[in-house]
């Protein structure tokens, strides 16, 4: 047992101070704490430990404001207050960020803390005749439930108390114990549920399902999946989801971001950083999702392409173009790296805009960036680390690293969102 300070928080679960000229890494500990802490496992250049006591509590703790922190792992940091959240957030991403020499890092825009996502993915585990819906605890598989969750939207959490007492009947315990993972998305007026289950439904599991689709009007769309294809899809007619004043498809299947009113902050953002730039030529777009980003740039392009690989996005991208009239997007569903040496690339590139999963760009999307080298490129990323690896990378083509916008699009977690502008030399 060791009495230490708590130095910082890291871009992760822990809090971090050191002992012995080593690291330790402390999950739930606060900067500013002093606390006894217990060695739990030694490597060669850090050391893990587990808080057993504070014995001086630092004033950037808060009680909790969720009942299942924390137990569940879906948080990480709602020991700290909101200030300390965004300050050690801000420091983190400088220490990040340094090595790249950005000429401008903008303040982290702040988001609402309370019932911002709008995503649910419900694990399911079983206590005695009990069905329990909830999050992995972290580190582990064991379920913890999701009752009280402070992040969850609203009507996420109504749909949570339905599913609970569908779970719990006897009759439906067949059903559940085929029942891998159950995904609610709401983007009002649209809410979406998904059952994935572990092996094909029998008759009466489905016809369960219908019930609970007639009984829950608030479900426009219910699905049952497993690994053999889709079961059963259910459609109750209501109107599109409305976002940045336009009405958007987005199907179960494809990417949008969990928290709205960020993902709004965001759109705005980029849409400015172009409204400041000359436009001339051509506009990809790689990794565009459902399109929400092509369709609000493309009247600044004269040639406009969008580059997705997962089909029910492609397909939901396709859908809102047959709104509009004069649209020039051409969408391609296939692979980033692909479209490198082809018919997309040549002539002049004005920008490429990348929005990657959170393992960032693979070695061929940057191998293929020597080719077209276009005139800007802006770059969402989730990952501050695999973006600072492929910063580097694109400054050594020669661009500059002009701007750096981070959103904290996840209170209560460790994560945030970055929106960076790089200009060639």
């Amino acid at each position: 047992m060791e009495t230490l300070a708590i130095e910082k928080m890291t871009y992760g679960i822990d809090a971090l101070t050191h002992l012995d000229g080593k690291v330790v890494f402390v999950p739930y500990a606060a900067p500013g704490d002093r606390a006894k802490i217990n060695i739990v496992e030694e490597k060669s250049d850090y050391l893990r430990a587990e808080l057993c006591e504070i014995e001086e509590k630092s004033g950037d703790r808060q009680n909790p404001p969720c009942p299942n922190f924390p137990e569940c792992g879906g948080c990480h940091w709602l020991h700290l207050n909101t200030e300390t959240q965004l300050r050690e957030k801000e420091e983190i991403l400088n220490f990040i960020l340094k090595p790249l020499n950005p000429a401008q890092v903008y303040p982290m825009e702040p988001l609402p803390a309370r019932h911002y996502r709008n995503k649910m993915e419900l694990k399911i585990a079983f206590n005695g005749d009990q069905v329990i819906l909830g999050n992995f605890k972290y580190r582990s598989h064991e379920v913890v439930p999701l009752k009280g969750c402070i992040v969850q939207c609203r009507d996420n959490l109504k749909m949570l108390d339905q599913l609970d007492i569908f779970a719990n009947k006897s009759e439906n315990r067949s059903l559940m114990e085929k029942c891998e993972t159950i995904i609610v998305r709401t983007l009002p007026p649209q809410q979406h549920c998904v059952f994935y289950l572990k092996e094909a439904p029998a008759e009466s599991d489905l016809k369960a399902m219908q019930a609970f689709f007639d009984e829950n009007e608030s479900i426009s769309r219910l699905e049952v999946q497993s690994s053999m294809g889709n079961h059963q899809t259910l459609l109750r007619e209501k109107p599109l989801f409305s976002f940045m004043k336009k009405n958007w498809r987005v199907s179960t299947g494809s990417f949008f971001q969990n928290n709205i009113e960020g993902a709004e902050a965001i759109l705005h953002t980029l849409v400015s950083i172009y409204h400041s730039q000359p436009q001339k030529g051509k506009f990809i777009d790689l990794y565009c999702g459902c399109g929400t980003q092509t369709f609000l740039l493309e009247n600044l392009f004269e040639e406009v392409h969008g580059i997705e690989c997962n089909q029910a996005s492609f397909q939901d991208a396709l859908a809102f173009q047959k709104t509009r009239t004069n649209s020039k997007i051409k969408f391609l569903c296939r692979k980033a790296e692909t479209i490198f040496n082809s018919p997309v690339t040549k002539g002049v590139i004005a920008a490429l805009h990348v929005n990657p999963p959170r393992t960032g760009l693979s070695q061929r999307v940057l191998k293929g960036l020597t080719g077209i080298k276009p005139r800007m490129i802006t770059y969402l990323s989730c990952n501050p680390t695999t973006f600072r690896r492929d910063a580097k990378y694109i400054r050594s083509l020669g661009y500059q690293l002009e701007k750096i916008y981070s959103f904290d699009l996840f209170p209560g977690t460790f994560h945030m969102e970055l929106l960076s502008l790089f200009v060639r030399a």
